[in-house]
């Protein structure tokens, strides 16, 4: 387990650091190179079943759902349709890239970006988008983030409505007399990434805020509009009004209604409940079909996340094994730590004692000690060693390494938007507010350190981020790594 404790203080935030070697680096190949030579694994079959569950954990947190797909916008530095549809925005005067979240979004002040018409109007469709509104936005103006209009005025609104202080979805009739609604119950707060998604199916309004459904409204108004598809605008009478204020992120079209399940699935709200760090309740780790993201399941602590990696991926790995030698069948990281110093792990495991000899698939157990109440410890998955990281919380007499890692965590290994972070990312960070983080499985980057000396571990930090005085030494949390034989 992560704490965010120690992460946003001191001098080590600011720091440039350095990678000056890459371990295990490929040399150039050559045409006279031999051909017999040995075969060398780039990865084990446990780091394997572990990155294939990560990755459709990203697949989860991307909202993947491609059927009746009609335009997707991700408007990460350019205002291209990832759809195939082939209808790139063109953001207008005013309208720049920003890195607010990860991968960067459309940031709008009285401005915009527009296409040509995307959607059929008179059939069944989805919009969706994520929001912010500006932290100096006001809230007695109206604010649509996506439209698609007519000559007179926009046939749908996805917006923020002064007058009912609140998250909308609203259609128009064609020549502007009637107005339909369906409003959100959750309060509207500036600065705060928001995901809203308006549904017609025919015959009904429906607006769900963060894959929640909390507005429905009668509607069989149909018409078609063919005027153009906006991001950031709408139209009345004849004219541009409503501009947004903030920034649009994922901006997404499909021609059908979505139903409540797969409007969950592309707000993230499923990738929420499906990975999950998970405390005081019996793990679920669960390789799903290929093609159902939403199957795949990692409800789990780090310790039991990597134990049910390996009873997946190995015949040997049973309870029977884990209970003979870890004397139980889902040990805990202090377990796993202490079973790998002592040499009592069985014939399946190899200790490695130096951090240099680490290699993808390696095990490495952090004891806490007792100095965490209810938890145990920490265990993780190597990935890749990185190098040898300096000029950022350095020690006389110990190497410090950056290892890419796979863990369980309940939060994120490193800050968003922090100078090294770039370099050393984590998979579940989106942006830099706890509730645009995802917890649970992925793939992120710890430090660890070697005694000069004898090239064992001295100690560790939690990230590229972290404090100087958080890298805790082996003698106050005792740190261990094994190899699978």
């Amino acid at each position: 387990m992560v704490s965010r404790r120690g992460l946003l203080s001191g001098a080590a935030l600011v720091g440039a650091g350095a990678v000056t070697g890459v371990l295990g680096a490929a040399g150039s190949a050559t045409a006279d190179a031999p051909l017999d030579t040995p075969f060398t694994p780039l990865t084990t079959p446990h780091l394997a079943q572990a990155e294939q569950m990560v990755q459709y954990q990203r697949l989860l947190a991307a909202g993947y759902l491609p059927t009746g797909l009609a335009g997707h916008w991700p408007l990460d530095g350019s205002g291209a349709d990832r759809s195939g549809r082939d209808h790139p925005v063109t953001p207008g005067p005013g309208a720049g890239w920003t890195t607010l979240r990860a991968g960067g979004e459309l940031t709008l002040d009285a401005s915009y970006a527009a296409t040509a018409s995307v959607l059929d109007t008179t059939a069944p469709f989805t919009v969706s988008a994520w929001v912010r509104l500006a932290d100096d936005a006001v809230l007695t103006n109206m604010y649509t983030a996506v439209s698609q209009d007519g000559t007179g005025c926009s046939r749908f609104l996805l917006q923020y409505d002064d007058t009912a202080g609140a998250w909308a979805f609203k259609v128009r009739a064609e020549d502007q007399s009637v107005k339909i609604s369906a409003l959100a119950t959750t309060t509207v707060t500036p600065g705060k990434w928001t995901h809203l998604t308006g549904v017609w199916d025919g015959g009904t309004l429906h607006l769900y805020v963060n894959g929640v459904p909390e507005g429905t409204a009668d509607a069989v108004l149909s018409w078609a509009a063919t005027e153009g598809f906006n991001i950031g605008r709408a139209r009345w009478n004849g004219a541009y009004v409503n501009h947004f204020k903030g920034s649009v992120d994922d901006v997404r079209a499909y021609g059908r209604a979505l139903s409540a399940d797969e409007v969950s699935l592309i707000s993230g709200r499923t990738a929420g409940l499906n990975n999950v760090y998970l405390v005081g309740s019996a793990s679920t780790v669960t390789w799903g079909a290929p093609d159902d993201p939403s199957s795949w399941i990692a409800r789990a602590r780090c310790s039991s996340f990597i134990t049910r990696v390996l009873r997946h991926t190995y015949g040997w790995a049973t309870d029977a094994y884990f209970t003979q030698y870890f004397q139980d069948r889902i040990p805990e990281a202090a377990d796993y730590r202490k079973a790998f110093a002592d040499g009592t792990a069985g014939p399946r495991f190899r200790r490695i004692r130096k951090v240099a000899d680490l290699r993808p698939g390696d095990l490495i157990a952090v004891d806490y000690n007792g100095q965490v109440e209810g938890n145990t410890g920490h265990i993780v998955m190597v990935r890749e060693v990185k190098g040898v990281f300096s000029g950022v919380a350095d020690f006389t007499g110990e190497t410090q390494y950056a290892v890419e890692v796979v863990d369980c965590t309940a939060e994120p290994h490193g800050v968003y938007a922090l100078t090294n972070y770039p370099r050393y990312p984590d998979t579940r960070m989106v942006g830099l507010l706890a509730e645009e983080q995802f917890e649970g499985v992925g793939i992120g980057h710890m430090m660890f350190y070697a005694s000069t000396a004898t090239g064992e571990f001295s100690r560790y930090r939690w990230s590229v981020n972290t404090a100087k005085d958080k890298a805790y030494p082996v003698a106050s949390r005792p740190v261990t790594a094994a190899r699978v034989a």
